[in-house]
């Protein structure tokens, strides 16, 4: 007599019954089981229909197991079975599987370990039910540890599929605070505002909350921020004015150190005209330095650094925020390298985004279907065997006039600009390890993105125009910002 064991044993819901049963009840005032009906099925079937319990996102595609009993158990009950093989049926391109089964409990299979154990009856009759009157389906057996792999396949799937959709489901950001009287609430909670620079969110203009909102990423913590108002600039002026630099905020995350300053005011229409913000990691930053320019502006001055070579720049304020700057430069220097350094760093890609290449300005998205296949499979062939693609966008023809469409690609190594193989143009490569800094506008005037990167002994910029309702760019800006990172 076979040894089985748990691991055998699975549980499952019997979905429908295929032969007539009675239906039980819990009566609360006997505390036992009730008759509650006789359970017919529409049509017998030579076993009961069950399935195995959250093996699909939505229990609505479960694992299905035909449960062969000599007696039916009623629908919506649980049993404990024992998987004897996996019943396929092939008619053509179309293939079916279910898991057959047998009742854990019933002595008279204790003898039956394969489909092929079954009586003869039984099996032809389960034969004749996976065939479904069409004489043309083939049959074929698989072993009782094929439907144990399925079930654990399927369950660990589903867990992977709920993870993703809880994590896509989340609708509030990590900085973000959760009301207007959130101040000094203070809960043991990671998921609440944890710094003064979170609670401060709705002091912020609405505009500014709505860049933001589209700005950071949802998992981002805001360490520190400096408001700046729209002040005259004492670096960059001309013989007969000074430029005019517009509101910003100077942000210090646990991801990345980034001036977000608006391109225009709204004026009296109210209409958002969008932002630009410089960027790098916190980790990439060499010194930062903060001084006074004469008596009415004071500068942050950050140096990046790259494999290649560094990169300084300057953002100017007014004098009176000289020590909030020293405080976001005390805490940035928290990143910067130490001798011996054995801190743990963020070391793993983001996951990839999978955003269809897409023309904003199509009537019909089969109009760019061909551009789009030749762009993949000029994609495929360039991308190495050493790195993932982690977000792509397509950067069409009429943009500026190119008369080209692009696919602008970010990996785990390289960003990509590579034209379609129709317009006989070579394609732009940058190394993420050469990137200094990024800057990116998101803009009804203007949208872009900049990479700064060191190349032969100077910093160079690549700048890629992209149209505002564009999918996929602000994608390729987390993925380098990630990236920079981890290289």
């Amino acid at each position: 007599m076979p040894n089985f064991t748990l691991d055998d044993l699975i549980e499952v819901r019997i979905v429908s019954s295929g032969d007539d049963c009675a239906m039980y009840g819990f009566d609360v005032h006997t505390r036992g089981l009730r008759l509650t009906a006789l359970h017919q099925p529409p049509k017998p079937a030579p076993f009961d229909l069950a399935e195995v319990p959250d093996t699909s996102l939505d229990n609505a595609d479960n694992v299905p197991v035909w449960l062969v009993t000599p007696r039916s158990i009623f629908p919506g009950a649980v049993a404990v079975v024992r998987p004897i093989g996996v019943l396929n049926s092939q008619d053509g391109a179309a293939q079916l599987r279910w898991i057959v089964a047998v009742p854990a409990v019933d002595s008279i299979f204790n003898t039956t370990v394969t489909i092929g154990d079954l009586p003869d009856e039984q099996r032809q009759a389960l034969i004749t039910q996976a065939r479904n009157g069409s004489g043309e389906v083939e049959i074929r057996y698989e072993a009782a540890a094929a439907a144990l792999d399925w079930i654990h396949q399927a369950k660990q799937q589903t867990r992977l599929d709920r993870a993703r959709q809880e994590k896509k489901a989340s609708l509030q950001p990590a900085w973000k605070p959760l009301g207007y009287l959130v101040a000094g609430a203070r809960r043991a909670n990671e998921t609440e505002p944890n710094s003064d620079a979170e609670y401060a969110y709705h002091q912020l203009p609405l505009r500014f909350q709505k860049y933001v909102d589209e700005y950071l990423a949802p998992n981002e913590r805001i360490l520190f921020a400096v408001n700046r108002p729209a002040m005259k600039s004492a670096l960059k002026r001309s013989w007969l004015s000074r430029a005019t630099l517009q509101e910003g905020i100077l942000f210090v995350t646990d991801q990345q150190v980034s001036l977000v300053a608006e391109i225009l005011p709204p004026g009296t229409s109210n209409i958002r005209y969008g932002y630009i913000a410089q960027l790098a990691p916190p980790e990439r930053v060499r010194s930062i330095e903060v001084k006074p320019i004469e008596a009415q502006a004071a500068s942050f001055e950050v140096t990046w650094f790259s494999a290649c070579g560094p990169q300084a720049l300057t953002w100017e304020f007014p004098y009176g925020a000289i020590d909030e700057l020293r405080e976001a430069a005390r805490i940035l220097s928290a990143w910067q390298p130490r001798p011996n350094d054995q801190r743990l760093r963020r070391a793993t890609p983001i996951e990839p985004f999978k955003i269809p290449l897409h023309d904003p300005a199509a009537n019909d998205p089969n109009e760019t279907l061909p551009v789009v296949q030749r762009l993949e499979e000029a994609i495929a062939r360039e991308v190495k065997s050493n790195e993932t693609i982690l977000a792509w966008a397509l950067l069409p023809a009429w943009v500026e006039r190119r008369g080209y469409t692009e696919a602008v690609v970010a990996t785990t190594r390289r960003l990509l600009r590579l034209p379609d193989p129709a317009a006989n143009r070579s394609t732009r490569v940058m190394d993420v390890n050469a990137i200094t800094s990024l800057e990116f506008s998101l803009s009804i005037l203007e949208s872009y993105l900049t990479v700064h990167f060191f190349d032969q002994g100077r910093v160079r910029t690549e700048r890629i125009p992209y149209p505002f309702a564009a999918q996929g760019f602000k994608e390729c800006l987390l993925a380098l910002r990630r990236q920079m990172v981890i290289l």
